[in-house]
């Protein structure tokens, strides 16, 4: 007999199958015709789902595209620690998240960035996710002026870091995702 540990297991991995089949599918129309030209109803069809199970994983076609930031934010914030936190704190659970993903994660990280800087409403879409997750992680780390400043000053590192090694990686360039990102923080704490 089942237990429901079991069944409740095989509903999420059902759940983070049809979920995955989704965002594969955005991406690879939105590579072919771009976010402008696909529709939801395209995605669905595609991924083999009705438009209203697309609209029960993700609220806009361009969310569809974007689950591996969300997958990234998760990541990071599982390994920020408790209490007080200050820029190295952070530093380091965005640079141990970002060692901690497969190869398979950091090529759809790549591929979403490349896409979003040659789609203005994927690229519109990333920016407002990222703009709502500094947002959650500021209220998170008090919602003062200094958290402010540490998120915000983090998001600039992260972006020059995550920009630099998905330009490293489309010319083919073996680039370690977290060594690029620590390099840029060195470079930053040099500035100021």
């Amino acid at each position: 007999m089942w237990a429901v540990t079991d069944i409740t297991s095989l509903r999420e991995r059902r759940r983070l199958a049809t979920a995955a089949e989704i965002e594969a599918t955005a991406l690879e129309l939105f590579a072919r015709s771009g976010s402008e030209h696909t529709t939801v109803d395209d995605i669905a069809a595609a991924a083999g789902v009705s438009p209203r199970t697309f609209f029960r994983y993700f609220p806009t076609k361009e969310d569809a595209a974007l689950g591996v930031k969300r997958d990234f934010y998760a990541a990071v914030s599982e390994r920020i620690p408790a209490g007080a936190v200050g820029l190295d704190e952070l530093s380091r659970a965005t640079a141990e998240a970002l060692a901690s993903f497969s190869a398979a994660f950091q090529h759809r990280m790549v591929r979403v960035r490349c896409l979003a800087e040659h789609d203005a409403n994927l690229r519109h879409r990333a920016l407002l996710l990222d703009a709502e997750q500094c947002r959650q992680r500021q209220q998170h780390l008090g919602g003062d002026v200094h958290a402010r400043l540490l998120v915000e000053t983090l998001a600039v590192a992260l972006n020059a870091a995550l920009d630099d090694w998905a330009t490293r990686r489309h010319h083919g360039e073996d680039a370690d995702l977290a060594e690029v990102f620590r390099a840029v923080c060195a470079r930053q704490r040099a500035l100021f």
